[in-house]
């Protein structure tokens, strides 16, 4: 049988594991993956070399797999091929929901969908197969688990290959996050020297007629900042005699939804401006009073900005609402005034923009026991099933409930998922190295298959690689007191990612329509080109 068709076998079982985030899914789909390993003759003969490690705490219960394969000849220097498990879910698909996870059905009844032109072409072509994971992102897996059955046959390379499936990556990637430690662990104590990671997310053409594909040097980084806005409370018959914090976010998303001042931009690549996630006040039942406390948080990308640069942009942006805000009240105070021929008696709220680190060191003063109440009532909050943005509101007000000063505030910080931004350090030896072997497995490409394949220095999707290492130019204390539960509900540790130096690159099959009904993977060029470019990195870094 050729690599080809044990990639599409492979891929047809995997795929066939429904292991959608957050379900029980993506409990079996590990240990679907685990079989599959174990069950090869190596890791049968070699007993703890592969395993299926726990997510400590995981409500759902799921685990990342990893397996170990020693070339000939023993080194350190170690490749890692990792790929995440799990999927999104399948309501886009209608009625064919039920072959959704179906790779060979899903794709003889997709044309019953209402499809686009270029995705009924790829159809027409039989070039392409259609159905939830193909793309994103287990055509990635099925490839480097055959590279693993593949490379432990023969060993005909020096050193090491590490094979790691992670799930939760598309929700707050805790797979990867918890395969920090066990990383760590492998170069501290065992002494791998990891000289290149491979991440098999697919490269997605931007128009019908792109003549080639990508390799990605990088990973583009998010960042959630929130807004904690807490007003003055008045009856509605009163509005002049209190401060609506519903205004204050209000102006604050006029000012930040889709600002183009915040896109970062590096290499000719630009993010996304920001979006607001969520926007709402915090009143539980309705009354005539108006809310204290409104909040909101976005989705911010980024390429090259440290937390402390966006933490100071961001304050500017916070005052200057608070500031107009204020100033509008006053004209329209004044306004009424007039109108009513009441007299005016002008507020005397003044503008206050505050750090979630700063207010929570006014707020111990040196006391932890205030720490003490507020991990009491987190776990409560966790108990209720609460996720971890909903816990982060939750954290900021009763934080702001225990100052002894309170008075109308915008109170800034962040939320988790925190993703880094990452780009390959091509001036380092390792760096250096892999980017070699990505030069050589370019022109390798071109003239064994004639594929054109362009290096692009950031992957614009959100990807686990941002979890391989850290920018040097982060303030760690900063970024731990500033992310709302790091440490309690969010637990990426960030001085663990900074002891890592993965040198990382993206490259994968080609995929279209990445999360939608029309998912699919370019059969020859994923199943067949691909595996051998994989092993030609492989080959390059461990010769």
């Amino acid at each position: 049988m050729s690599m080809k068709d044990k990639v599409y076998e492979t891929l047809k079982q995997l795929v066939s594991v429904p292991s959608i985030s957050g379900t029980e899914g993506e409990k079996r789909a590990a240990e679907k993956i685990f079989e599959m390993i174990a069950e090869m003759p190596y890791f049968k003969s070699k007993v703890g070399e592969c395993g299926c490690e726990n997510i400590e705490g995981d409500p759902a219960g799921r685990a990342f797999v990893w397996a170990v394969a020693e070339g000939a000849v023993e080194a350190a220097d170690t490749v890692i091929l990792t790929a995440h498990l799990d999927v999104v879910d399948i309501e886009g698909y209608g009625h064919l929901q039920p072959v959704a996870f179906d790779i060979e059905e899903c794709t003889r009844r997709i044309g019953e969908l209402e499809l686009d032109g270029e995705a009924r072409r790829d159809l027409e072509s039989g070039r392409w197969i259609f159905g939830r994971g193909t793309a994103d992102i287990k055509s990635g897996l099925a490839a480097f688990i055959e590279i693993m059955r593949e490379l432990t046959e023969k060993r005909h390379f020096r050193g090491k290959i590490l094979f790691l499936a992670v799930p939760g990556e598309e929700s707050n990637s805790e797979g990867m996050v918890s395969a920090i430690p066990f990383l760590l662990k492998l170069q501290k104590e065992k002494g791998f020297n990891f000289v290149g990671a491979l991440l098999s997310e697919c490269s997605i053409p931007r128009s019908e007629d792109e003549d080639f594909k990508r390799i990605y040097t990088g990973s583009v980084g998010k960042i959630m900042p929130m807004f904690f806005c807490a007003g003055k409370e008045t009856h509605a018959a009163e509005p002049f005699q209190g401060l609506n914090p519903v205004s204050l976010v209000s102006e604050i998303n006029r000012r930040l939804e889709e600002n183009v001042d915040f896109c970062d931009a590096a290499g000719g690549q630009v993010t996304p401006p920001p979006v607001a996630l969520k926007q709402t006040d915090l009143k539980r039942l309705y009354s005539v009073q108006t809310p204290a406390y409104a909040v909101s948080y976005y989705n911010m990308m980024t390429l090259t900005k440290t937390i402390a640069q966006l933490t100071e942009e961001l304050e500017v942006l916070a005052k200057e609402a608070f500031v107009r805000v204020l100033m509008d009240s006053e004209e329209k105070r004044y306004s009424y005034g007039k109108m009513s021929g009441e007299g005016v008696h002008f507020s005397d709220i003044e503008p206050c923009v505050m750090t979630y680190r700063s207010l929570l060191a006014k707020v111990t003063n040196g006391d932890k026991s205030f720490l003490k109440i507020l991990d009491d009532k987190i776990k409560i909050w966790k108990s209720e099933k609460l996720d971890n943005q909903t816990i982060a509101i939750n954290i900021v007000k009763e934080t702001y409930e225990s100052y002894a000063k309170k008075r109308p505030m915008i109170v800034i910080s962040y939320i988790p998922p925190y993703y880094p931004h990452i780009q390959l350090d091509s001036s380092s030896e390792k760096g250096a190295a892999l980017i070699k072997a990505v030069d050589s497995m370019i022109k390798y490409a071109a003239d064994s298959y004639g594929e054109k394949i362009l290096k692009e220095q950031f992957f614009m999707g959100i990807s686990d690689l941002s979890y391989t290492g850290i920018g040097e130019d982060e303030d760690l204390d900063s970024l731990a007191l500033n992310i709302i539960g790091y440490g309690r509900t969010y637990d990426l540790k960030l001085e663990a990612l900074s002891m890592l130096d993965i040198p990382a690159v993206v490259f994968g099959g080609e995929g279209k329509d990445i999360h939608k009904n029309t998912e699919r993977l370019n059969l020859g060029y994923s199943l067949e080109v691909v595996p051998e470019l994989y092993k030609h990195i492989i080959y390059s870094l461990l010769a």
